[in-house]
């Protein structure tokens, strides 16, 4: 299911102060500066393993939602939807961001998880636990909230897995946001109301604009 609706003048120097006590005052082409400070190297974040929405998980359909709702909500009961990506090389999962929304205000929270399986047979068997960080903003606010790992756990190189969400709440109906464009990633749904049951028999979606997500 889908919801269609979310001044220098001349001879003037630019002064850097410090109150480091290890310090040199220098001029590199007429702009004064200081060195010598007691500081590190910023570096860049690390990029993400996958994401289709940009860096921080910025850029996606703010008017396109799927539900992820509970087993008596209103709209798709007992959605629950599963993104899949590859981890290029064996590395430490840090957190997964996802565009989301709380469509109808009954509060709730997304119990969220990261899924075994393949490309072509979809979800299987839990890899990991996921906690929701923060809360969900109620419709017509979306934000991409952060969810992170109960457990350590360390992705394999070249292998997929999909990251999974569903609604506890019986009443309680999220979204998960559309991707602007994402139509090649795996992705799969079922109406089971689980992420993990081994009973569970998950449909392809795939083709389908998948939902916006980043994994670090």
């Amino acid at each position: 299911m889908k919801l269609r609706n979310c001044f220098l003048g001349l001879g003037l120097a630019l002064l850097v102060v410090s109150l480091a006590s290890a310090q040199e005052n220098y001029v590199n082409h007429g702009v004064a500066g200081v060195r010598g400070l007691n500081g590190h190297a910023v570096l860049p974040p690390a990029a993400p393993i996958f994401t289709n929405c940009g860096t921080g998980c910025t850029s996606y359909d703010t008017a396109s939602g799927y539900y992820v709702a509970g087993t008596a909500a209103a709209d798709g009961p007992g959605q629950t939807l599963a993104l899949g990506f590859v981890a290029k090389k064996a590395v430490k999962f840090t957190f997964a961001l996802s565009a989301n929304t709380n469509y109808t205000g009954v509060k709730g929270k997304i119990a969220a998880y990261l899924l075994n399986g393949t490309a072509t047979g979809g979800p299987t068997t839990q890899a990991a636990k996921l906690v929701q960080n923060g809360t969900i903003p109620d419709y017509p606010t979306t934000k991409a909230v952060k969810y992170t790992a109960e457990k350590a756990f360390t992705f394999k190189k070249g292998k997929t897995y999909f990251l999974c969400e569903t609604e506890p709440g019986s009443t309680v109906v999220m979204l998960w946001m559309l991707s602007n464009s994402d139509v090649t990633d795996p992705f799969w749904f079922q109406d089971s109301n689980s992420c993990t049951s081994k009973s569970v028999t998950w449909l392809n979606a795939t083709g389908s604009t998948a939902p916006a997500a980043q994994i670090n």
